[in-house]
């Protein structure tokens, strides 16, 4: 194991940098986050735009690091996080939502189900928090919280996706807006990680998180505001030359999570 920050961590990590309480079971939150959000001048985050980009390795920062500079100027603390198996999608997202392992939540393979276990959604809704859920159609995220009562904005892609996100962060009517993006997921599975297609997809969800962050520090100047860069799990080369994860390789298990604080403008 590279680090010790669990999968596991990240509900209660969002939670309390968002001053509401933990789903139920969640693990307890990392320390650091919260001790650079208060070093920052910030209490509780006010907004947070939370962005998940499908299968981004930390491999592959360690390997493409120049790349990461938009995503290091907005939320520069990086946080090695160990996902849990098998290391697939909606067991991993499932398990960042929800702060339980996969035995718990109960999704324990690559099935995609609506989840019972109280989420970090669940915990937003309960603390009065306006959630919106921008994501593609038919991926994790659409099906596992489904019959959430938070706002949901499900679209065919990546680009109608971050479109969406842009024009609700720029309205400002919701507190926490969590936005999925998958293209760099699906051509490494059809090609291999470090193809020339996958690569400009890894660099199409750099660019889409500059963007949207920057359309939030300008339309929650007003706000104390909080963006992530939350990746599910990673990625490595299976035996017919084709990106894979799942397994419990170093490379599929260990990813990167990156945390960005900027305090109001106030006049």
């Amino acid at each position: 194991m590279l680090n010790d920050c669990s999968m596991t961590q990240v509900a209660g990590t969002i939670a309390a940098l968002m001053g509401v309480e933990a789903p139920a079971a969640a693990a307890e939150a990392y320390p650091l986050p919260h001790a650079l959000m208060t070093a920052s001048g910030i209490d509780r985050a006010e907004r947070a735009l939370i962005f998940c980009p499908d299968a981004a390795a930390m491999w592959l920062y360690q390997r493409y690091t120049s790349w990461y500079a938009p995503v290091l100027a907005h939320a520069p603390l990086a946080l090695p996080v160990r996902t849990v198996l098998p290391s697939v999608t909606p067991v991993c997202f499932g398990t960042m939502f929800t702060g339980v392992t996969p035995h718990v939540h109960g999704i324990e393979c690559y099935d995609k189900h609506v989840l019972a276990q109280d989420s970090l959604f669940d915990a937003f809704v309960r603390a009065g928090k306006r959630v919106a859920l921008v994501a593609v159609a038919d991926s994790s995220f659409d099906i596992l919280f489904s019959d959430r009562a938070i706002d949901r904005h499900i679209l065919p892609y990546d680009g109608e996706v971050n479109e969406r996100a842009k024009e609700l962060i720029e309205v400002d009517e919701h507190d926490v807006i969590v936005v999925y993006n998958q293209q760099f997921d699906d051509v490494m599975h059809a090609t291999y990680p470090e193809s020339k297609p996958a690569l400009e997809a890894l660099r199409r969800h750099i660019a889409a998180f500059d963007e949207l962050a920057s359309v939030a520090d300008a339309a929650w100047a007003a706000h104390d505001r909080l963006v992530a860069w939350l990746p599910d799990h990673g990625v490595h080369i299976a035996d017919n030359g084709h990106g894979q994860h799942g397994s419990d390789r170093e490379d599929d298990l260990n990813t990167l999570h990156f945390y960005g604080f900027s305090p109001a403008r106030r006049a």
